[in-house]
């Protein structure tokens, strides 16, 4: 009878807090450069924005907001998963004592 393989605390540990974490969206930098390539565009020229293009651009500024806050969540869970390892390691470590 095979015996299934115990992983190290600390990988089940990082396993747990990994699995609850929150998505992190994909690079932002090239939808903020083609909106101010966009705009730069349009300030060049004698044109109107048109609605199109402003319903364009408003949907990638809109994406963009979404974007911050997943980041923003992100980095909230990250800083509070870290905290709770090192406080309940640190109360290990205390109570050996």
């Amino acid at each position: 009878m095979a015996r299934k393989k115990r992983i190290p605390k600390h990988e089940a540990v990082w396993k747990s807090v990994r699995r609850r974490a929150p998505k992190v969206p994909d690079i932002t930098c090239p939808a903020i450069d083609d909106v101010l390539q966009r705009l730069d565009a349009l300030s060049n020229t004698t044109k109107r924005l048109t609605t199109a293009q402003n319903k364009t651009l408003t949907n990638k500024l809109e994406k963009l907001r979404q974007a911050n806050e997943q980041l923003r969540d992100s980095g909230i869970y990250w800083h509070d998963a870290c905290k709770s390892v090192i406080e309940k390691h640190i109360r290990k470590k205390t109570n050996k004592w």
